[in-house]
């Protein structure tokens, strides 16, 4: 039978994973935040889409933040981590289609590695009672 502790330590190993790969996403997605606002200043698109573009594209390096974060607070969890590791992995299932929907198979490859952390994290990890 494997040890409580080792499965913890593979649960936090994962989290840790699937957390660093999406604030890594987030980086890299808001990199490209200057080359599209100026794209899009350069355009003859409106002037609602010249306001609303940059924001837009901004928001999901945003929401990957956010996710990483998510992420990483389970670390610190003893009661129901069980529960929102698997709210997270739904959430970036989510974002894993919708790439792979727009057309970005590596980003949607890349996105279904921590969906694979978080739920086998979610898993492996031990429910604490209080």
């Amino acid at each position: 039978m494997v040890d409580q502790n080792t499965k913890a330590k593979t649960s936090k190993i994962l989290i840790l994973i699937g957390s660093i790969l999406l604030a890594v996403m987030a980086v890299f997605h808001g990199s490209g935040f200057f080359y599209v606002s100026d794209l899009i200043d350069n355009s003859n698109a409106d002037g609602l889409l010249k306001e609303i573009v940059p924001v837009l594209f901004a928001h999901p390096s945003i929401h990957l933040i956010g996710l990483a974060a998510l992420g990483i607070f389970t670390l610190f969890l003893t009661y129901d981590a069980r529960k929102i590791l698997y709210l997270l992995t739904a959430l970036v299932l989510i974002d894993t289609i919708l790439a792979f929907m727009v057309g970005g198979p590596i980003p949607g490859s890349i996105l279904s590695v921590p969906v694979l952390c978080f739920a086998i994290a979610g898993y492996k990890i031990k429910n604490y009672r209080a």
